[in-house]
């Protein structure tokens, strides 16, 4: 499934589209709608360094990771 190709590129550290594009050889606007839909499942987060977007799977807090099986 191609929204798993995404995650795994995510799998070794942040990424910009263009080194996921690279990556999984998906259209950067594939990309980019996966990356969306995993911000609002949770799954991933995105941050900002030296004027580039990076990616990258979100770590669960103390919180989540608490309350995750109530």
């Amino acid at each position: 499934m191609k929204n798993v190709r995404v995650l795994k590129a995510l799998e070794d550290g942040p990424k910009t589209i263009e080194e996921i594009v690279e990556i999984t050889k998906l259209p950067a606007m594939e990309v980019r709608r996966y990356l969306l839909r995993f911000v609002e499942q949770g799954k991933v987060e995105s941050y900002q360094k030296e004027g580039k977007l990076f990616w990258k799977i979100k770590e669960a807090s103390e919180a989540e990771e608490e309350f995750k099986y109530v």
